[in-house]
């Protein structure tokens, strides 16, 4: 049985949303890389969660250990930055795959085509 793909816009098309999504993952990795930098910077500073009644049962909490994207257990605060660093990354491969698939697809269809053509019918 065989099974077609239908493409309501053209494939180069395609490929120009692909680069501008890859591109933004880019544009998202790189902006998480910068915020993780300065929370890690602020949480590192002494008096960013000074011993009190209020920060103890904070810091309790910010830093439970759970589950991340890099399928390991991290403090939570630690597995939100690795989160929002892996959004940026996985957006960037998303585009990069749809992009060589749009290109594979392409070069498939003329070659068919030029297939077809060839054949005495």
């Amino acid at each position: 049985m065989s099974s077609f793909v239908r493409i309501g816009t053209s494939p180069g098309e395609i490929i120009g949303i692909a680069s501008r999504i890859s591109a933004r993952g880019d544009d998202l990795t790189a902006a998480v890389t910068a915020h993780n930098q300065a929370i890690v910077e602020h949480e590192n500073h002494p008096k960013t969660f000074p011993s009190d009644q209020f920060t103890d049962g904070f810091t309790k909490e910010y830093e439970k250990p759970v589950d991340a994207s890099d399928g390991n257990t991290h403090p939570a605060n630690e597995a939100v930055r690795q989160g929002a660093a892996y959004c940026g990354r996985k957006l960037t491969e998303i585009g990069e795959f749809v992009n060589r698939a749009m290109v594979n697809y392409e070069v498939t269809d003329q070659q068919s085509g030029a297939d077809i053509a060839r054949t005495d019918v």
